[in-house]
């Protein structure tokens, strides 16, 4: 299918295009260049006044799992207070701080964005998450399993299991859950909260495994790296948000030890 979209303000700084108004064609899905044998042209749309460019990536937006229905569950008000109303092209749906799955969709797809990743899927609420987000319309969804305060790795690592072995609970996990990529919630510390643990900096131990955030940190990351996962470890790093964090910030860097890993949430660091 040939589609054209006339007279739009075009911007794509990797051709050089930087709001020039021009057609753009696509053949099956792709950007092609405009036909020069007569093809016919089976869509055209109308852009003039329009805005063309490459739809948005949020790599790290809470759309799908236990803690947004928890949410929801908790702010009836958000949901009384912002309906989306039912259309020719939209569907009823509600909320602004925590949104239904619907109101998600339509309102990434008018911010511009095309592909939302769910950073925060527990593997034992996987299945959920999935069909929440497959129920989201429009843009395309992925998840990161939470695998940094996870019983049976930490078990593992108090047991001084091979990275061998984690490797492959790592990579069983990812693809037990269906998600593309490991997260690491304030490694370790969700879990010593359980135990009465208030606070867990980067080289404190875990009162009950016996293991630090910094090699919670250095175990996942190696695993992710030579499980060649195309995302890195997505950090949540440890007291984030709290006053004087940059060093807990600055060891979680080094606690990679060169290795890649995605920062989250860069303005609490």
């Amino acid at each position: 299918m040939l589609i054209k979209l006339t007279g739009g303000k075009t911007y794509d700084p990797a051709n050089g295009a930087d709001g020039v108004v021009r057609d753009v064609h696509l053949r099956d899905g792709r950007v092609v260049a405009a036909p020069t044998d007569g093809a016919k042209i089976d869509k055209e749309y109308d852009c003039r006044g329009r805005v063309i460019m490459a739809g948005a990536i949020d790599m790290h937006t809470h759309i799908g799992g236990g803690k947004l229905n928890i949410a929801r569950a908790m702010l009836p008000e958000d949901h009384r207070g912002d309906l989306v109303a039912r259309t020719p092209l939209t569907r009823s749906s509600a909320g602004r701080a925590a949104p239904g799955t619907l109101a998600t969709g339509y309102r990434y797809a008018e911010m511009g964005y095309t592909a939302c990743f769910e950073p925060a899927i527990l593997p034992v609420n996987a299945r959920q998450a999935h069909l929440e987000m497959g129920d989201t319309p429009i843009v395309d969804k992925g998840g990161y399993v939470m695998l940094g305060s996870d019983d049976f790795l930490l078990r593992l690592m108090a047991k001084g299991e091979s990275q061998k072995l984690i490797n492959d609970y790592v990579a069983w996990i990812i693809n037990a859950t269906r998600c593309i990529g490991i997260k690491v919630v304030n490694a370790g510390g969700i879990s010593a909260f359980k135990f009465n643990q208030r606070r867990l900096d980067v080289d404190e131990k875990h009162p009950f495994y016996g293991v630090t955030p910094r090699e919670v940190l250095t175990t996942l990351s190696r695993a992710v790296y030579e499980l060649g996962v195309p995302h890195p470890l997505h950090v949540h790093g440890s007291n984030l948000g709290i006053p004087g964090n940059w060093e807990s910030s600055l060891k979680t860097i080094k606690a990679a030890e060169g290795l890649p890993i995605h920062l989250t949430h860069i303005q609490f660091h």
